[in-house]
């Protein structure tokens, strides 16, 4: 993780996961934080001629206003963490964080991004989302989505979970086996199973192609039966001390995840711990 990519809005939520950039880039040796705004361009309620009641505010104004606040946030990571040998870049982009991620990530060379999320109710969990978990689902690099009641501690356990489905074509290991190199962590290796029906995987094929995948990281096997999938990760995580959740976020089609459960988001919203999001091969 030589560049940790960091959008912000300024919440204390998205300054609350800054603060956790700044703990893993000195834990993995990072070269470079950038925190990055993706500002749009909201209606004022002064008059324009041509769209009575409605103007619009100049471009200038609003990149200048990202930047100062990106440049607060600079501050206040330097004012907490002082001088860690890492630089702190601010980037200022406007159009919306989902559309531009991805453009963003190969501007700044990002390894990994990090990024806050807070429960915002049935309504935003259910049918809006969020940034963040859009992101997770759609950004070229592994996601790390930070809780807001979440402070960085040294990573040392690392908890993957599976649904045992595909493994050798869907489980992402090149990117999982940096973070654990970087890390210097253990891999716990987790399925959840809804019945009993499902849970005898113990000994099966899964394990030996995990084992294949991550051959000298000597990977722990845990099986789970609760069909309640977040509270099982959480409970399992906060038991077993592990420090990051690794979920792979599947690409269902749009007609597909409308009727489809997403685990991912479910997870994110409800996660103690957090979260990072690594996308199939």
């Amino acid at each position: 993780m030589k560049t940790i990519l960091v959008p912000t809005d300024f919440s204390d939520t998205s300054i609350n996961a800054a603060k956790y950039a700044c703990g893993l880039a000195k834990q993995v040796g990072a070269k470079e934080i950038v925190l990055y705004n993706a500002f749009l361009t909201p209606l004022s309620t002064t008059m324009d001629p041509s769209v009575p009641g409605l103007s619009i505010v100049d471009f200038e104004t609003l990149e200048s206003a990202s930047l100062e606040g990106l440049h607060f946030v600079k501050q206040q990571l330097t004012k907490e963490f002082g001088d860690i040998g890492i630089e702190i870049e601010v980037l200022a982009k406007h159009g919306y964080l989902a559309d531009s991620i991805n453009a963003v990530c190969d501007v700044v060379n990002a390894d990994v991004i990090v990024m806050g999320i807070t429960g915002g109710g049935i309504l935003t969990e259910k049918v809006f989302g969020s940034n963040t978990t859009i992101l997770a689902r759609s950004a070229k690099v592994p996601v790390i989505i930070v809780p807001s009641e979440s402070c960085y501690k040294h990573v040392s356990k690392l908890l993957l979970v599976s649904d045992y489905i595909e493994i050798e074509e869907f489980v992402p290991f090149i990117p999982i086996k940096r973070v654990l190199d970087e890390t210097n962590a253990q891999l716990m290796i987790l399925h959840v199973a809804p019945s009993t029906h499902h849970s005898l995987y113990e000994g099966a094929y899964e394990c030996f192609a995990f084992k294949e995948l991550f051959a000298g990281y000597n990977p722990e096997f845990h099986f789970i039966v609760n069909p309640n999938f977040a509270e099982a990760i959480n409970d399992f995580a906060l038991a077993n001390k592990a420090d990051i959740t690794i979920v792979i976020p599947k690409k269902h089609s749009f007609l597909e995840s409308i009727f489809k459960k997403s685990h991912t988001k479910d997870l994110a919203f409800h996660s103690n711990i957090p979260l990072m999001a690594v996308h199939e091969q």
